[in-house]
């Protein structure tokens, strides 16, 4: 994907709160630009999970705890809402990126891809995925999803996991 940093555009400010987008044309702190039809369809949706209720709650125990482990039912929100949820409390803290594993590689991509539609960002920019011989990431990458694997394989040159902010193991 084309860097866009690259391109002279700045990272907007993100909003600290966490209904963004209720319809009444406001801009994605992402990319700063309006946010689309699609991702108002998608937000009716994403409302009507169960973790939707609880974005406070996951904030406030990440901010409090090291270590959380968060167990939900299958079709929760956990692999796509959580990420999303603390990527827009904490973005692109200390220019770090907030990663998100998943056990394969197939996964990593079509979740990134989800989130992307539901962020209403473009693939490859604020979402973005990293897979064996495939890296789909810019340097305005904020949440990154990827395989065990890759960051296992990452954990060889950078054991303390310094360009992360928090990591999510799905």
């Amino acid at each position: 994907s084309k860097d866009r940093a690259a391109l002279g555009e700045e990272p907007q400010v993100m909003r600290k709160d966490l209904d963004v987008g209720d319809g009444n044309g406001e801009r994605n702190p992402f990319t700063g630009r309006t946010f689309s039809r699609n991702y108002y369809q998608l937000l009716e949706l994403r409302k009507k999970l169960p973790i939707y209720n609880h974005r406070d709650e996951v904030l406030q125990i990440v901010r409090e705890n090291k270590f959380v482990v968060l167990v939900g039912d299958t079709g929760s929100g956990k692999t796509t809402q959580v990420p999303q949820i603390l990527s827009m409390k904490y973005g692109k803290e200390n220019g770090k990126l907030i990663a998100c594993t998943q056990p394969r590689r197939i996964a990593a991509v079509t979740v990134a891809q989800r989130v992307a539609e539901e962020m209403d960002v473009r693939l490859g920019d604020e979402v973005g995925y990293s897979i064996r011989y495939e890296d789909e990431t810019s340097s305005r990458t904020i949440l990154k999803y990827c395989t065990d694997g890759l960051l296992l394989r990452e954990s060889v040159t950078d054991p303390l996991f310094s360009k992360y902010s928090m990591i999510i193991i799905d």
